[in-house]
């Protein structure tokens, strides 16, 4: 058995799949496998895995048809041998240390899942600032605003049996995009414990303009995976802190796809936030020191006035759009 499995879902990436690989291939932790999935890829993407798997017999490629991101972390899953899964974007790179610094530490704390920091890393690159990377092992129930984090699904170590005994899979719906974020919140609540390494080891590429984070397609992908998430929880037990850092969850993931998607859907994505957030407790979410400022001042006009909410929530998105 392999330490770690390393997945790379890889789709049209010619630009930076190179870098993305030897990265891998560099690492000081040298008893894994590289797993690269491309999901047929039109580009020079197959050719230049190929070429590398012939200078790394660590390298295994699966050519399939396009089926999606989820599907192909999905296919990676199910195919690897490692006692731990990493994930690393096609267009990302990370430190020649990060599997062996996340496996030390797993092993040593005995976690199924270890998250480091990580650096966004654009033209220019600075170090995600984060209250929850605080060196200690949390779960839902010790710190439950763990959740809140970006769903940094690569810049971490997954135990694969953690992964397998909870069926624990990336949503595969056709259409979807964003399935890390439902991979991302149900691999939390349910793992035991999870590391929170306060130290940087991936780099997180942010200026290209072909990723999913940029594109403003798709405008209720979003919502394939909060109904999974809906779907996921309906016979938990929940406490009510719990609760209120779940609405706070739904709240940011809501308003940060109306602020990425286009003008055109506003009336129906913000008509969709407020028909989703009366459901919640607002008084609760409204007194949680967990919901920023901003946030807090979004929700009370929206509870007075929801035109009002409506035309500040444009014109801010306006204003967004243009710096």
């Amino acid at each position: 058995m392999k330490q770690i499995s390393v997945l790379i879902p890889v789709y049209n990436n010619e630009q930076y799949i190179e870098d993305c690989i030897k990265s891998i291939s560099n690492q000081t932790l040298q008893d894994i496998e590289i797993i690269i999935i491309n999901d047929g890829s039109t580009d020079n993407t197959k050719n230049i895995i190929e070429n590398l798997q012939k200078k790394d017999n660590r390298i295994q490629v699966i050519n399939k048809k396009n089926t999606g991101y989820g599907d192909s972390l999905n296919t990676g899953i199910q195919k690897a041998k490692g006692e731990y899964i990493a994930i690393v974007e096609s267009d990302d790179y990370i430190k020649d240390t990060m599997l062996e610094t996340l496996f030390e530490y797993a092993k040593k704390h005995n976690c199924e899942i270890t998250k480091a920091n990580f650096y966004n890393a654009g033209n220019k690159q600075k170090e995600y600032t984060s209250k929850y990377f605080n060196n200690t092992i949390e779960n839902i129930t010790t710190f439950p605003q763990m959740i809140l984090i970006q769903p940094s699904i690569w810049s971490s170590l997954y135990k694969k049996d953690f992964l397998t005994k909870n069926n624990i899979k990336f949503n595969t719906s056709k259409g979807a995009s964003y399935q890390d974020i439902s991979f991302h919140f149900i691999s939390m609540f349910l793992a035991k414990g999870i590391f929170f390494l306060n130290m940087p080891l991936y780099y997180y590429r942010t200026n290209n303009s072909n990723s999913s984070t940029h594109s403003n397609d798709k405008p209720f992908a979003i919502y394939k995976e909060l109904k999974i998430i809906n779907a996921f929880l309906k016979n938990k037990v929940i406490n009510k802190e719990q609760k209120t850092i779940i609405n706070i969850f739904k709240y940011k993931i809501m308003m940060w796809n109306f602020f990425r998607t286009k003008n055109k859907y506003n009336k129906i994505i913000l008509n969709k936030i407020y028909t989703s957030i009366k459901n919640y407790n607002l008084k609760e979410m409204l007194q949680n020191k967990n919901l920023t400022t901003k946030d807090k001042v979004y929700l009370n006009i929206l509870l007075k006035n929801k035109t009002l909410f409506y035309i500040i929530c444009i014109i801010r998105k306006l204003i967004k759009n243009h710096e």
